[in-house]
């Protein structure tokens, strides 16, 4: 069951394993990610609107379900109350798949579609990557015979780390691969 209601931030908290049956929160979020939340709910407080926390009710206080790094960002920004999706007796079993669904980013931009037809936007400070053509081999060149191989290294933390592993898994045999799969090279 499912009710929406405004809520005080100060009672709702990030969901740190409180809820019987359901895990701590497996995203993570680094500082700049956070930044740029921060900023961009200051600057389009509609999102808060559109994109409600999910809570669920644990005694006094309630536990962030979905829109966990919203719940911080919007505190971050000064934020004091919010209206929330409260869900009613739900087995945890539900609440865990909404918990990670909630969390999936699924897709992908289209990057000649956003250099050609949004780049009057400020998309790097939105957290959208850009790129220029002119860095990166064209897509119908066969990735494994190009003579001049250059490599891009990615710093992460333990849990970025195995979950990227873990990711890259799904999708081929080695991260390699898997990179240039998604890339389409």
């Amino acid at each position: 069951m499912l009710r929406t209601e405004w809520l005080p931030l100060t009672i709702i908290q990030q969901n740190e394993g409180q809820v019987e049956g359901l895990p701590e929160n497996p995203r993570k979020w680094s500082t700049r990610e956070m930044e740029r939340l921060v900023r961009s709910i200051i600057e389009t407080p509609e999102l808060v609107e559109l994109r409600p926390p999910i809570v669920v009710r644990e005694g006094d206080i309630y536990v962030a379900i979905g829109g966990n790094m919203r719940l911080a960002a919007m505190k971050d920004a000064g934020i004091t109350e919010a209206e929330c999706i409260i869900i009613e007796d739900m087995p945890p079993e539900k609440l865990k798949e909404i918990a990670i669904k909630d969390n999936v980013q699924m897709g992908r931009f289209s990057m000649d579609a956003l250099a050609n037809e949004w780049s009057d936007l400020p998309l790097s400070d939105w957290g959208i990557p850009s790129y220029d053509d002119t860095e990166y081999p064209a897509k119908s060149r066969d990735a494994e015979q190009m003579d001049d191989r250059r490599s891009i290294e990615i710093k992460m933390n333990p849990d970025e780390y195995t979950f990227a592993v873990c990711a890259l898994r799904d999708i081929a045999p080695t991260p390699e691969n898997a990179v240039l799969k998604l890339l389409g090279l």
